[in-house]
């Protein structure tokens, strides 16, 4: 009795396994494509500030701006001016300098006395800022008033180094970043949230988005959202959580959600780049793909000598052979996902860039039912 006991609450604890399995599976799986609120829209009078600035950037080594950017010896010598040294911007002569535009973006609700990242860029015609250290800037907004200040060692993703005729350059030397190069000392002013009323706005505007978000928000907190169109998401905040709007965002942000957006195939035709979405279809079509090939060859022969000509002349002759291979037309499925559409692309045994102008063709054809986007 003890044995078939001991067998029966064995048998049930693996079925209760079995069974807590499937229920997470299922809960994985159908939150696969779930979204949170705060990762696929923002709140409205909460964004973040563009910050921009003319700095200098000294310490080069001779790779600075030349003798024919005035705006630089200028900036040097109102620099000095207002250090107590006076001297005239015709007789300096600088290479260890470089005019730079630093740009900065400030998010919400940063507070007086934290660092930022920014960025450089060179303004006239230096060769490379390596080693530069960039002078306190101040950066100032699109309103006029100075949020934050930079200033420290230029951080490069690249080199450049020249030596009489003979240069070398790796990445580009003519851009870089300071790493908490900025101390912000005035706050954005954002929005005031303690309205009643929040609105979320979604950052790739969808109807079918916009009301799923508004339902998984109902969810948290019942009848509190609306969708008032295709990017707007109202919400109005019950009056039990109006003392503590902080505890409110945090769980409606939290809400999660499946976004749908439109089919969709990228092509980059520099790179040849292409990327399709999940719901990309493609009617059956048939596709007949070919190029010309054409070879240019070199062949050099030896003339015999001549009374005139003691000497063996070498005569180069051209051939040009153009091939036009046979072009196969294949008929591809239709699909319904973007793994049987690169099933249905790589059958075809062509490049990238023949890829792309498939797609074209399938487009105007009228057999892709998605959004083409060329880059």
């Amino acid at each position: 009795m003890r044995i078939d006991e001991q067998e029966k609450r064995y048998r049930i604890g693996w079925f209760e396994i079995a069974m807590l399995v499937c229920v997470l599976m299922a809960i994985l799986v159908s939150g696969a494509n779930a979204a949170r609120v705060k990762d696929m829209a923002t709140l409205e009078g909460v964004s973040e500030q563009q910050l921009v600035g003319y700095g200098l950037v000294v310490g080069l080594a001779g790779t600075g701006d030349g003798s024919n950017t005035q705006f630089t010896i200028q900036s040097v010598a109102n620099m000095l001016q207002k250090m107590g040294i006076v001297v005239n911007p015709h007789d300096v002569r600088l290479r260890n300098v470089a005019a730079v535009m630093v740009t900065a973006n400030l998010p919400a609700f940063v507070k007086p006395g934290k660092k930022i990242d920014v960025s450089i860029s060179s303004l006239g015609d230096a060769r490379s800022l390596e080693g530069g250290t960039l002078l306190m800037t101040p950066l100032q907004a699109s309103d006029g008033e100075y949020y934050a200040q930079a200033q420290g060692a230029v951080n490069l993703g690249g080199i450049s180094a020249r030596s009489g005729k003979n240069s070398f350059k790796k990445g580009h030397a003519l851009s870089g970043t300071l790493p908490n190069g900025a101390v912000v000392y005035k706050e954005i002013e954002s929005a005031n949230l303690k309205t009643g009323e929040l609105r979320w706005v979604l950052s790739d505007p969808d109807f079918t988005s916009a009301v799923a978000m508004a339902n998984a928000i109902n969810q948290v907190f019942p009848n509190s959202a609306i969708a008032e169109d295709a990017s707007t998401i109202l919400v109005n905040v019950p009056q039990s959580m109006r003392s503590d709007y902080m505890s409110f965002i945090a769980r409606a942000e939290s809400a999660e959600f499946n976004p749908n957006t439109n089919a969709r195939v990228v092509l980059n035709e520099k790179t040849g780049t292409v990327v399709s979405g999940a719901n990309v279809q493609i009617s059956e079509i048939a596709v007949s793909h070919g190029s010309i090939t054409v070879q240019v060859a070199n062949t050099q022969t030896a003339a015999a000598a001549t009374p005139l000509f003691a000497q063996t002349a070498i005569m180069n002759n051209q051939q040009i052979n153009v091939q036009e291979p046979r072009t196969e037309t294949r008929v591809m499925p239709a699909v319904n996902n973007a793994g049987q559409l690169a099933q249905a692309l790589n059958s075809l045994g062509v490049s990238p860039r023949d890829i792309i102008s498939i797609f074209q063709a399938i487009k105007k054809a009228g057999a892709l039912h998605a959004e083409l986007v060329v880059m």
